[in-house]
């Protein structure tokens, strides 16, 4: 395709990308194209796994990809994978990027082909030409829209702080999601996974799947694995309890959520209505926080937060338990002081907070797992540096991600907002910290359709030339 003239071109097609295109697509006249390194619409790193042990981390029930139409994953599910799946069922993620692509090629087929396209690449940097925005790609393509939308996901993983190594090392990886991280190893070998996160959960998950008969070790700071999530009574959920009167600082969030689990025990009710009763109105905290109390969450709360909000399948947790009670992982809390290679794998020396000796290990390889970089001056992605250099973006006040207005907006180098530059989903996370789930997210695609529509007609935006069918 050759210098098309797009109205949106969406930088992404993942959830957040391929559910804006939807809805573009069905609520508007607007010509979309998405740019994205993938074949297949919807997938992306979240649910393009091959894996059998990769199971969604919330219920079949709650994944609706339409804020109004809260059944919609569960019936296609019922007639496209298990007739028999419940509500409460956790299928595997590939299922749902199946039921992301169906929504895709369902809306096409209703709406007309002729205003959408997908492109197989990936956009490396962006420049403003006769009044449009012209994004380069891999390819060599030069391709021109009237509004562009970074639907990047998350940033790539910074490398962690591991004294001693060097690029020359061939042991460690710093993608978990690389394509070889997980090959060539000995099937009885060992491996060292940086941090405890649902990206750890997912190597050992892969581990397993691959038939991996070793030890994996995971290492992290507070030692924490992801809580798992429980069946709920249908009479347990907890009242919204944070209002414009609740604390304005950390210390006090943490005595009123303390205080509502211990009210919910007394009634029988278990600490995972509380939390889940504060999603509706996450955001609203987050923004109600003044900066230094953001700043004090991140260092100090952050990772019991994670651990707690954003949990596992009750299958994965309790095969983790299994594995670790059986000694087939080994999860240690303590940070590296030293890293060296040598016999064909890599010596580790760790401050063990427990036992406050220094261990070691020897492992096979070494799998950073220890999640994305936040900062966009950090990152090695061309396309955020594009934007960053230019003054075109700037990272938010917390460098968790880029700064946008209410809209997603992406905010200039002075501060003002853009009216053809927007963001969704995790790159929004500095400005509304809650924004990686399902939940958020396809609210998010469906309030920037309607207001991109509205940007259109504001500004008398010049309708781009309509597609041909890929």
């Amino acid at each position: 395709m050759r210098d098309p003239q797009l109205d949106v071109l969406i930088i992404g097609g993942g959830f957040s990308g391929t559910m804006l295109a939807v809805h573009l697509l069905c609520h508007t006249a607007l010509s979309v194209a998405v740019v994205d390194r993938g074949t297949l619409p919807g997938r992306g790193l979240a649910y393009g796994s091959p894996h059998r042990f990769h199971l969604l981390n919330v219920p079949a029930g709650e994944m609706s990809a339409w804020p109004d139409v809260p059944d919609d994953f569960l019936r296609w599910a019922r007639t496209h994978y298990d007739a028999s799946l419940q509500a409460r069922s956790f299928p595997p993620r590939s299922v749902y990027g199946d039921y992301l692509g169906s929504l895709l090629e369902s809306t096409l087929d209703e709406f007309g082909r002729e205003r959408f396209q997908w492109i197989r690449d990936e956009a490396r940097s962006l420049h403003r030409r006769r009044g449009r925005l012209a994004v380069q790609t891999n390819a060599g393509a030069e391709l021109r829209a009237s509004v562009v939308v970074l639907a990047t996901g998350n940033f790539p993983p910074a490398n962690p702080r591991l004294p001693g190594l060097t690029s020359s090392a061939s042991s460690y990886f710093q993608f978990s999601s690389a394509e070889d991280a997980l090959e060539n190893l000995p099937a009885t070998g060992s491996v060292l996974l940086l941090g405890s996160g649902l990206t750890s959960v997912d190597l050992i998950m892969a581990l397993k799947s691959k038939g991996f008969r070793g030890v994996p070790h995971v290492l992290s700071h507070q030692g924490l694995f992801p809580r798992p999530r429980r069946q709920q009574r249908p009479d347990e959920p907890w009242p919204i309890f944070w209002n414009q009167t609740s604390p304005r600082t950390v210390r006090g969030l943490l005595r009123l959520i303390r205080s509502q689990v211990k009210a919910a025990a007394d009634k029988g009710i278990n600490w995972r209505a509380v939390i889940d009763s504060l999603r509706p109105v996450t955001q609203e905290m987050w923004r109600s926080l003044p900066i230094d109390e953001q700043r004090r969450f991140l260092r100090h709360v952050r990772a019991y937060w994670d651990v707690h909000r954003h949990r596992v399948a009750p299958e994965i947790a309790d095969l983790l338990d299994d594995m670790q009670s059986d000694g087939l992982v080994r999860l240690h809390k303590g940070r590296v002081t030293q890293y060296s290679e040598n016999h064909g794998g890599a010596d580790l020396h760790y401050w063990d907070r427990e036992s406050r000796t220094v261990n070691t290990l020897h492992v096979d390889r070494v799998i950073n797992c220890s999640g994305s970089e936040t900062d966009c001056r950090r990152i090695d992605e061309s396309f955020i540096t594009s934007l960053v250099v230019q003054g075109l973006a700037r990272p938010d006040r917390l460098f968790l991600g880029i700064d946008v207005n209410e809209h997603g907006a992406l905010m200039n180098y002075r501060g003002m907002p853009s009216h053809r530059l927007y963001a969704i989903g995790p790159v929004r996370k500095g400005c509304f910290w809650e924004t990686t789930a399902v939940v958020e997210i396809r609210v998010q695609a469906a309030t920037l359709a309607e207001h991109l529509a509205e940007v259109f007609r504001r500004n008398n935006f010049r309708p781009g030339v309509v597609l041909k069918t890929a």
